[in-house]
């Protein structure tokens, strides 16, 4: 997969939502308009029945009533500000206007909309037209068309840029991915190489004299079985580091204390320390909770107390302790050593990543133990981070997320 098809990718998830989107406000402009117009226009025909069926009437539109006899204007009704002039041009056009109810507009600009009825002027027959003038109203309609597209076009430009970057971001975890996949295979064909290449000198040599026993390969059997359990420790933990990156995690989760946990396994690792002359010392409080399973929380701790013992000096030192917040349970391991450098603290959980490739008790190691402490940390919705000052001390915090029954009982105590 290459920058083409990422790019392919990002324009399908930019251009679809872009679509729907520009649609939206269209149709959401559109709607406004419509439904005002018609309210607008459905209010002026209320208006003008009314007028044409009683001689009082208060509207805020300009009323007035005309009878045209002869195509002249005989008597008619309309407040002070309309001239002469523009009653005649009005007169001019209904008379040139067949239909009995209509609108027009006139060279002065106005518009006007009309409904006639049959009438008789001095025993004569006329036309009476009632003729309402909503030139204010056709303009604040105007207005408003001018106004809703400004805002469909801001809106669109909003969303262009919305779904752009949204569009980049929403690839970027999909190329991540990709990335990682892509290093993941790499470096774990990089670590396979030296096995392999050792399993495969070992049965050549064996192969070269045919007349040997067992007892006489036993040396290049133990390499290559050493190898092979390398090979076999690598594989199983990049299983179950992907596991828990791609949330595949088939596990059943309970309240479960976690002090005897945390415990049992600092006394596991007792007899190591006692071998490199550690000082181990251990802390706990107890009735702390959290949704998981033994065998995570064993991992998590049993991971990072080997990372502590291959990094600590002889004679150095650990400290272990449990404790909970007011919403998290905290395991937090320091040791003394020669810590880690700050532009290599960012990198600490990366796979393949170990701060110092030269230590002679990180030979063994692929790097994929505190990879797979963070993967299991986030899949319990929890915290990892490391802290450390060189020449010092080296330290590690696990924040899990305490039981709703251990929140509720510390919420208790606080209130007493």
């Amino acid at each position: 997969m290459n920058d083409k098809v990422f790019k392919k990718l990002q324009r399908q998830f930019f251009y679809v939502p872009l679509a729907i989107g520009w649609a939206l406000v269209i149709l959401a402009c559109l709607l406004v308009f419509t439904v005002s117009r018609y309210q607008t226009m459905t209010d002026i025909k209320n208006d003008l029945l009314k007028a044409d069926a009683g001689p009082y009437f208060q509207s805020d539109n300009y009323v007035y009533v005309v009878a045209v006899q002869n195509h002249a204007p005989t008597t008619y009704y309309s407040p002070d500000y309309f001239s002469r002039d523009e009653i005649q041009d009005v007169v001019k056009k209904l008379t040139e206007n067949e239909d009995k109810n209509g609108e027009f507009s006139t060279e002065s600009g106005r518009r006007y909309m009309y409904v006639s009825s049959q009438t008789s002027e001095s025993g004569m027959p006329a036309i009476k037209y009632t003729i309402i003038d909503y030139t204010k109203s056709n303009n604040y309609l105007k207005i408003m068309g001018i106004t809703l597209t400004c805002i469909g076009i801001a809106g669109m430009f909003v969303i262009f840029l919305f779904f752009y970057y949204f569009s980049k971001r929403a690839i970027e975890p999909v190329k991540q991915s990709f990335l990682r996949q892509q290093e993941l295979v790499a470096n774990a064909s990089h670590e396979l190489k030296t096995p392999l290449t050792v399993v495969r000198t070992n049965l050549e040599l064996i192969q070269s004299d045919p007349t040997s026993t067992v007892l006489d390969n036993q040396k290049w059997l133990d390499s290559a079985g050493y190898q092979l359990s390398r090979m076999q420790s690598l594989i199983l933990d990049m299983l179950e580091l992907t596991k828990y990156e791609t949330n595949n995690v088939n596990t059943n989760r309970e309240e479960l204390e976690i002090t005897d946990i945390v415990e049992g396994m600092t006394l596991s690792f007792e007899a190591i320390c006692y071998e490199k002359s550690l000082t181990l010392d251990y802390s706990a409080e107890e009735n702390i909770k959290v949704s998981a399973n033994t065998a995570e929380i064993e991992k998590i701790v049993g991971i990072l107390l080997d990372n502590a013992i291959k990094y600590t000096p002889q004679k150095g030192k650990l400290t272990l302790l449990l404790q909970k917040t007011r919403r998290h349970a905290v395991i937090s391991l320091t040791n003394t050593g020669d810590g880690i450098p700050k532009e290599k603290l960012d990198h600490i959980f990366d796979r393949f990543y170990k701060v110092d490739t030269s230590h002679k008790d990180t030979g063994n190691s692929f790097g994929l133990g505190l990879s797979i402490a963070k993967s299991i940390v986030d899949s319990l919705k929890g915290k990892i981070s490391c802290e450390s000052q060189v020449g010092e001390f080296t330290r590690f915090i696990v924040e899990l997320p305490l039981c709703t029954s251990s929140n509720k009982q510390e919420v208790l105590k606080d209130s007493i």
